[in-house]
């Protein structure tokens, strides 16, 4: 009984340890920040726009100047 009780904890610590150096953020892409952006003013999940690979000429330094949420969707619009 002790040995199966030691192989559940050491089971446990293992999937643990080895999950938590997963959490490693890399560094977001231009398109990621943008697609945060506009997450953020719809006021939806960050990941919902996960399925856009591509955020085409869309400029993230113009983004970031603008003031409001209503400027930023005119942006993407034109």
């Amino acid at each position: 009984m002790f040995k199966k009780i030691m192989l559940c904890v050491t089971f446990i610590l293992s999937f643990t340890m080895s999950c938590s150096e997963n959490k490693v953020k890399k560094p977001q892409t231009e398109c990621e920040q943008i697609k945060d952006i506009v997450t953020d003013c719809l006021g939806i999940h960050r990941g919902a726009l996960g399925y856009i690979k591509d955020c085409g000429d869309i400029s993230l330094l113009e983004i970031k100047e603008l003031n409001s949420c209503e400027e930023i969707f005119n942006y993407i619009e034109d």
